[in-house]
């Protein structure tokens, strides 16, 4: 399973069952998830992938689509 997989598991299982996978899909841009949903999902990448999220990093470059959130996973977890 991909990381982009994994998070739309995550979206579709708990967050919005209506969405399709589509990782180039502008999530909060397009309606898929509010800025509740979004918290809720950030929470639960900081919890899975034992990062932690600075406020400055919550920019749509790291958080708009599947490929952004997995791209920036990569980045942020620990080596090791």
């Amino acid at each position: 399973m991909t990381m982009q997989e994994r998070i739309f598991q995550y979206i579709w299982s708990n967050l919005n069952p209506q969405l399709t996978f589509d990782p180039t899909q502008n999530l909060m841009g397009d309606g898929v998830l509010d800025s509740l949903a979004m918290i809720n999902l950030i929470v639960w990448l900081e919890e899975t992938f034992k990062i932690t999220v600075e406020t400055e990093e919550l920019v749509p470059e790291n958080f708009a689509t599947l490929d952004a959130m997995a791209n920036y996973i990569a980045k942020a977890c620990p080596v090791g």
